[in-house]
């Protein structure tokens, strides 16, 4: 990691000294001289996922433009479940957007297909420094010495709980210390026998949930060096076989079925889940809705055999195909610069990725407990990818829904997809 920081910071030294010889008679990423030079306006589309963040990605947009005269920039609003078939296809088609998010598990298709523009030079002129950066998260959208997004936020899971239902139960609130057998113990003391209510939600979500389990039971997703499945290792499948047992065991949590009809989350504001563990993203939603505002707090994930969260970030990217890659790459390293992660952190939107902006992000809702998802960040682990994630995550739901529903044991579900993995890591590996 610290390889790649210094890299970067070569490069920006580089950047420096050559805008000096030239005297610097073009603007800077954060300056000036957005028209390109030649006068004409710049109009710039930014595609995101999240109707959440809206808010504050215009105001940080409102900055750019304001910084950068002549250029303005429209935000188009893809949902989840239709966003990377969106850009997918719009992207080989060159009628994509010229900046977009991007995840460190989606990006190494990205750039294998060519399709993205390196930020090395507009992030040098940016006069950032990458050591403000999460270490863990830098090196998702680096490859072979080249950065093509730097993280703008960083999100950890936290176990969220209705205040409301617990003291309707008598029972205490959650605390740091909490165990597993914590969460099952209180989970069915809050189940109500009709189904009104129930413990907690055990969707079949890999970041929120069973991916977390996994690292706090001592196993692993993919081996360090992302040539082997770790699904089929003791610890995967204690860690997998946690959440099963709350549908099948200890029926304190809805079934699969009921999860999809209406997702976790809108079950647990709607009162039915006391319990779900999710991420810190999630805190603006339930900001904004007042039984949420009013009931909602969190605390740190209950640990295991070891304590571990899962952490991960959003990146911007330029694509390549945009007829102005020099606004393009200066709005995506914009977009994941100081200003704009002050901004997201100060509406509570998300944790801002640049540090000394995390601060704003806990002093934005005081009536959540969100010290937790940064005292969690120690113990985080990068969510799992290689460099083509999809071959092997895209399975996961295939081979795990058995053992969700109970029509299979979890050795047998995680045997079948750790095989499946090692044949998507081995061919991953030959290319």
């Amino acid at each position: 990691m610290k390889s790649t920081k210094t890299m970067l910071a070569l490069a920006a030294t580089a950047a420096v000294l050559t805008l000096a010889a030239c005297g610097d008679n073009g603007a800077s990423a954060g300056g000036s001289g957005g028209d390109g030079g030649d006068g004409e306006d710049v109009n710039l589309t930014f595609a995101t996922f999240s109707p959440d963040q809206e808010p504050a990605i215009r105001q940080i947009l409102d900055v750019f433009e304001e910084e950068n005269p002549g250029v303005t920039v429209e935000i188009q609003i893809i949902p989840w479940t239709d966003y990377w078939s969106t850009l997918q296809t719009s992207t080989a088609g060159g009628t994509g957007p010229d900046v977009a998010w991007m995840l460190g598990a989606k990006i190494g298709q990205y750039i294998d297909g060519g399709v993205l523009l390196p930020l090395d030079d507009a992030f040098a002129e940016s006069g950032l420094d990458i050591e403000k950066y999460p270490e863990q998260l830098v090196d998702l959208f680096v490859d072979d010495g080249t950065t093509y997004a730097l993280p703008k936020d960083f999100d950890t899971i936290g176990l969220w709980y209705n205040k409301a239902l617990f003291d309707e139960a008598g029972v205490a609130y959650p605390t740091p210390d909490w165990t597993w057998d914590d969460v099952i113990a209180n989970a069915q003391a809050l189940t109500k026998p009709d189904g009104s209510v129930y413990g907690i939600g055990a969707p079949m979500d890999p970041q929120a949930t069973y991916y977390n389990t996994i690292y706090q039971a001592g196993g692993e997703v993919i081996s360090e060096d992302g040539t082997t499945s770790g699904y089929d290792s003791p610890e995967a499948i204690a860690g997998i076989q946690f959440w099963t047992d709350m549908i099948n065991t200890y029926h304190v949590s809805p079934t699969l079925e009921s999860f999809a009809d209406t997702e976790s989350v809108a079950q647990f504001m709607s009162g039915r889940l006391a319990m779900l563990t999710t991420g810190s993203f999630y805190a603006i939603r339930f900001a904004n809705d007042e039984y949420a505002s009013q009931n909602f707090d969190v605390t740190e994930l209950p640990g295991g055999a070891q304590e571990a969260t899962i952490i991960n970030g959003i990146g911007n990217v330029a694509l390549a195909s945009t007829e102005h890659p020099e606004e393009a790459a200066r709005l995506a390293v914009f977009l994941s610069g100081e200003e704009a992660s002050q901004i997201s952190s100060e509406t509570g939107t998300v944790i801002g990725s640049y540090e000394g902006t995390e601060q704003a992000f806990i002093d934005a809702f005081p009536q959540f407990n969100l010290q937790a998802f940064l005292d969690q960040a120690d113990n985080g682990v990068v969510l799992p990818v290689s460099r083509n994630t999809d071959a092997w995550a895209s399975r996961e739901g295939e081979f795990l829904t058995p053992a969700w529903t109970g029509e299979q044991s979890v050795e047998d579900a995680a045997a079948g997809l750790a095989g499946a993995m090692n044949e998507a890591l081995a061919q991953e590996n030959q290319g």
